[in-house]
């Protein structure tokens, strides 16, 4: 605690001194007046809630990634941006200057909310997983839901020519095909999963038998490299947040090898994580952004553009306003069949999916605000979506509440990934901390979509193993209270 104290204490430090700075330098960008307050709004915060919320992170993935994540938007930006003069690239046409004025308004919404979540509802989510039986034992794999895994196996078998050509495997198969399968990548992705924690909880059950623990265990190793050296696509946070999950859970399962795992599986982890980000960052469309050769410029420009930054946030809210209440709900409907779209295979979706292809999303409407000749990729902010999917009438509102819920969920699969001892759903919880930690690099119809595109299906057989296992118990208290009352009448028969 005492440690804590002293963290606390040098970020509030830090904060105020870079206030200070950043205060007494010529100003960045015409609207930045405000930049100072970014980082004063980071000493305050730490200062009420730091001692409180700090030591949650611990044992946890999400906090961890939630509070760098915070920390860059809100300490290491407002210095980037002061150091490159508030330079832009040609992917980030500039914001009015009173649009930066209410992205210094949003970004202190947005860190009081975290906050004030953060400190009520961890506490109340970690009793409440407490409770679940999950929670202390590790629940077996039965036949319902080994029914639907075998479903999606013969799915994947019948369309093998399909997909098959666009799997990348790291050093064994490059993809062959231009053809996006995202539904096939999702059945793959959900059975390799289930492979790799099989092999986990067999290893468990051997930890007095050296032999078959080794085995199980080495073979759960091997599906961990494969878990994330094979993907489709070029999509780099599903990529990362596959690897990031893959070694946490063998960490926290296996505590006594975390060195050994790390020294097997960080090298695969790091070379495919800056393979895709080359790939991406390196391609055509974004390859002029790198042209500048000042370094502080590049470095600003990504954070700005990758973690909501305020140049984001500004104009994500400058393409809220004089938006029509048909606009703003065409635009709630279009983010979530965009972020749906993985289930488009499915029968009735893409019907439902062509029949909204005119309306615009919340990105469509940020992306066509900017007025460029192509789509460069530039990420909506999360508060600016909500902004533009409320409305003129509700759009704060819309924001504030939309911030609650998401950090909350934060929270609940942060508490979850902790308690669970289940590594089924353990597994799906630390993934699921994992992308709300990265709750502002993304916008809704983004986090809606990396979640139906990798862990839906997933969790849809736990929810059938998991009927299975009521069922088999409400069966085993049927077959107690017959065996019971037939004790009485035994018994009663005797005297």
């Amino acid at each position: 605690m005492k440690n804590l104290n002293y963290i606390t204490i040098g970020l509030a430090l830090l904060g105020l001194i870079e206030s200070y700075y950043i205060y007494n330098q010529p100003i960045a960008r015409k609207g930045l007046e405000f930049l100072f307050l970014i980082p004063l709004f980071f000493t305050i915060c730490i200062t009420i809630y730091g001692n409180t919320i700090l030591r949650y992170h611990k044992q946890g993935i999400g906090l961890k990634i939630y509070y760098s994540i915070v920390f860059i938007r809100y300490i290491i930006q407002p210095f980037l941006i002061t150091l490159s003069e508030g330079k832009l690239n040609f992917r980030m046409p500039e914001a009015k200057a009173d649009s930066y004025d209410v992205a210094v308004v949003i970004y202190a919404i947005e860190l009081f909310i975290a906050c004030a979540v953060i400190k009520k509802w961890f506490p109340i989510y970690i009793k409440k997983y407490q409770k679940k039986d999950i929670a202390h034992k590790q629940l077996p794999l039965n036949s319902y839901g080994k029914r639907i895994l075998i479903i999606y196996f013969l799915f994947l078998l019948v369309r093998i020519n399909s997909w098959m050509p666009g799997l990348n495997i790291l050093g064994l198969k490059e993809s062959v095909s231009k053809i996006a399968v995202v539904f096939d990548a999702t059945i793959f992705n959900s059975i390799k999963i289930f492979i790799f924690i099989l092999l986990l909880a067999e290893a468990k059950k051997y930890t007095k038998n050296k032999t078959s623990f080794q085995f199980y265990f080495c073979l759960g190793v091997l599906a961990a490299i494969f878990n994330f050296i094979s993907y489709f696509g070029s999509n780099r946070s599903l990529i990362y947040e596959t690897a990031i999950a893959t070694i946490t859970i063998l960490i926290v399962s296996y505590p006594k090898f975390k060195t050994k795992i790390l020294a097997v599986l960080l090298p695969f982890a790091i070379v495919i994580m800056f393979l895709s980000y080359v790939n991406k960052q390196f391609a055509e469309d974004n390859a002029g952004t790198l042209e500048t050769g000042d370094s502080s410029v590049v470095t600003s420009n990504i954070v700005e553009e990758y973690a909501n930054g305020l140049w984001t946030v500004a104009r994500s809210y400058q393409a809220s306003i004089g938006l029509s209440s048909a606009k703003s709900n065409e635009a709630l409907i279009k983010d979530f069949s965009d972020g749906l779209s993985g289930l488009s295979d499915l029968p009735g979706f893409k019907t439902l999916s062509n029949s909204l292809v005119e309306l615009r999303s919340s990105s469509d409407v940020f992306k066509d605000s900017l007025k460029q000749r192509d789509d460069r990729g530039q990420m909506l902010s999360l508060s600016g979506g909500f902004l533009i999917i409320g409305g003129n009438l509700l759009g704060w509102p819309v924001l504030i509440l939309g911030n609650y819920v998401m950090i909350m969920l934060l929270v609940r699969m942060e508490a979850a990934s902790k308690v669970i001892q289940d590594l089924y759903h353990k597994y799906m919880y630390i993934w699921m901390s994992i992308l709300m930690g990265l709750i502002h690099c993304y916008c809704l119809q983004t986090i809606v979509f990396c979640w139906s595109k990798y862990i839906l299906f997933y969790w849809f057989v736990l929810w059938v193993n998991r009927f299975g296992v009521l069922k088999q118990k409400r069966f085993y208290r049927a077959e107690a209270r017959v065996e019971h009352q037939n004790y009485k009448w035994t018994a009663n028969s005797i005297v």
